[in-house]
């Protein structure tokens, strides 16, 4: 089944979700020719796997603790902070505590396209809640 996604002027609320955090899926915001944002839900202990996008991305912690592994090092990210990393950069997650965080990426046409990421890159689309949170 299809998500629906945020309508131009529509507003949706991005405050921590405290108690619904476990019932809470993972979530396509919205997506455009050039942008998709997202709300990802990662309960403690689970993660994603090694992947890497085609466009430069945020990560936002907005509520929680995630280890977020990039070019061979680990980042702890705790509410308020902000990660960017450029396109084709592999990175993995693992919560640590349950999570919410706030994905957006700018989506690159072929031919901006650094070569090489388009081998890795995770498909975000209305699927995204049968897909993450994954168990590491």
């Amino acid at each position: 089944m299809a998500t629906s996604h945020l309508s131009s002027g529509e507003v949706a609320c991005l405050l921590p979700l405290g108690d619904a955090l476990a019932q809470t899926p993972s979530t396509a915001l919205f997506k455009h020719d050039r942008l998709e944002v997202m709300r990802i839900v990662l309960l403690a202990g689970k993660g994603m796997h090694a992947h890497a996008v085609d466009g430069p991305i945020t990560v936002q912690c907005t509520e929680g603790e995630v280890d977020f592994s990039v070019e061979n090092a680990h980042r702890i990210l705790r509410t308020g902070d902000l990660l960017y990393l450029e396109a084709g950069i592999e990175h993995k997650l693992a919560a640590i505590q349950n999570s919410s965080l706030l994905v957006t990426i700018a989506l690159l046409s072929p031919s901006d396209t650094p070569r090489g990421a388009n081998e890795r890159r995770i498909r975000h689309d209305d699927g995204l809640e049968t897909r993450w949170p994954k168990s590491e």
